[in-house]
């Protein structure tokens, strides 16, 4: 969530030479919906002195919650399209990764998660095609950078205790990503005032991130592959 605070602030401080740059042409866009996230990595980590342990990943899909917020700027109109730019934020609520842990390439004894929240920021540009009076095609692509940040790496038992759980083996990690992003949406537009209405699939390119390792007898640490997402989601502007 700090993460998240610091990106809005971030955002925030961002906005103003653009406004003054743009004068009141600027539209701000508030986002809310559903996302489903694929991450997660199959690898061994290697132990000093030991084979080491494989981490399997048999969950790699989940679901939860997207905000976003962006500010446009009328840019140029071409034919019957109109192309705006600005800057979009994104927070992907935390989502699961699941798997097992093959301890010295022998046992399968320990199943092992953790969780993982993206906070993506584009540099992004839509383009409005004009159907008839107030309803539009839009197509939305946009780059820039993305926060991957891991928590909550647990280990549990898978044979009754008899195995015991090591559940400080990683930690979280922040880490910078490239990302990228593209879309389809349909607009209404002028519904009450200037307020619009959109209805938006996106499709994210989210980068990869990493755990920190707790032990100096770990080799390597635990990543989680390139990582995607889905989103179906409702945009207003004004």
């Amino acid at each position: 969530m700090k993460a998240w605070l610091s990106i809005i602030f971030a955002f925030s401080a961002i906005l103003p030479p653009y406004a003054i740059f743009a004068g009141d042409c600027g539209e701000l866009v508030l986002q809310l919906g559903w996302f489903t996230a694929t991450q997660g990595k199959s690898q061994h980590v290697n132990i000093e002195g030991l084979i080491g342990d494989d981490f399997s990943v048999n969950k790699s899909s989940d679901q939860n919650l997207l905000v976003g917020v962006g500010y446009y700027f009328k840019g140029f109109d071409v034919l019957q399209t109109s192309i705006s730019y600005g800057i979009n934020a994104f927070y992907l609520a935390p989502t699961k990764v699941k798997g097992n842990v093959t301890q010295e390439n022998l046992f399968t004894n320990l199943s092992y998660d953790y969780s993982v929240i993206h906070y993506p920021i584009y540099f992004a540009a839509k383009g409005l095609i004009h159907f008839w009076c107030h309803s539009d095609l839009t197509v939305d692509l946009g780059i820039g950078p993305n926060i991957v940040s891991t928590a909550g790496f647990k280990e549990h038992s898978l044979d009754g205790g008899i195995t015991i759980p090591d559940p400080h083996l990683f930690r979280g990690k922040n880490v910078a990503s490239f990302s990228a992003m593209a879309g389809l949406g349909w607009r209404m537009s002028d519904l009450l005032e200037r307020l619009s209405l959109e209805i938006n699939y996106r499709f994210f390119y989210l980068g990869s991130g990493e755990l920190k390792k707790n032990s100096n007898q770990l080799r390597n640490t635990l990543r989680t592959g390139q990582c995607y997402a889905n989103a179906l989601f409702l945009s207003i502007s004004y």
